[in-house]
């Protein structure tokens, strides 16, 4: 594994910890990029020479998380293979998530690219 995505949740179920810490401690330790999810307190990125803590974009209004975690992981793969640096493919990921999570259903209906733009230019 290259990169590991996961939830708060399911990193700590990984590792049978109660502490995020020691999640992202054992995420670190075995993948050379580990991305968590963390709901309304944002995401964190891991690899071997930084960490990177990223706040949530804030949604209108929640309605539906369904493929949050789907559109958080696309927009940051979009930046990953762009080049960008890892905190700028968080944002993204942010980014994509607020928008999926602001209507019922899992595919965007706005301009993600316009929405990515008007944040990191």
């Amino acid at each position: 594994v290259d990169i590991a995505f996961a939830n708060e949740n399911e990193a700590k179920s990984l590792f049978q910890t109660d502490s995020m810490e020691a999640a992202i401690e054992g995420l670190s330790a075995a993948v050379p990029l580990a991305v968590v999810t963390r709901s309304e307190k944002g995401a964190i990125v891991v690899n071997g020479s930084g960490r990177w803590e990223v706040p949530v974009t804030p949604a209108v209004r929640v309605l539906d998380t369904t493929g949050a975690g789907d559109l958080f992981a696309a927009g940051f793969l979009t930046g990953y293979t762009q080049g960008r640096p890892l905190k700028d493919c968080a944002v993204m990921g942010t980014i994509a998530a607020a928008e999926v999570i602001e209507h019922y259903g899992a595919r965007p209906e706005a301009d993600l690219k316009a929405r990515v733009a008007a944040v990191l230019g």
